[in-house]
């Protein structure tokens, strides 16, 4: 276990209060007032968690849910990848942004941003072919 990261699966939950437990998530989204993170603006994004699998998981006794907004770890996650951690989904463990994202409710600009940070991870990635030759 010493080299697996344990994944956490993100959810948005529509306005109120964020979920307490597993069973009150599966509620909300089962009523579309919770969904994936990014589930409208980039579903694949989140897709190597499987949802579906975490979803029919029995619950399990855990901490209190992490609360509102984490920028996306995609850099974190790929270099931990090509250095050989494992990712292990928690099954009876999330966390919840409040609030759904939406296509064009970004602020101005928010394109432009994505497509330097898009250039930065292709720079990224080629440090990572270098850093981790053997990967």
């Amino acid at each position: 276990w010493a080299r697996v990261l344990f994944v956490l699966p993100a959810f948005e939950v529509r306005g109120g209060r964020v979920p307490g437990s597993k069973a009150e998530l599966l509620r909300l989204w089962g009523a579309g007032e919770a969904r994936p993170f990014y589930g409208a603006l980039c579903p694949r994004c989140q897709a190597p968690t499987d949802f579906g699998r975490w979803r029919a998981l029995a619950p399990v006794a855990r901490p209190r849910s992490f609360l509102q907004y984490g920028f996306n770890r995609i850099s974190q996650a790929c270099e931990l990848h090509v250095a050989g951690f494992r990712f292990a989904v928690l099954d009876g463990a999330f966390v919840a942004h409040r609030g759904f994202k939406e296509p064009g409710a970004f602020h101005r600009g928010r394109e432009a941003e994505l497509g330097r940070n898009r250039r930065r991870f292709r720079a990224f990635r080629q440090q990572l072919r270098l850093r981790y030759p053997g990967s």
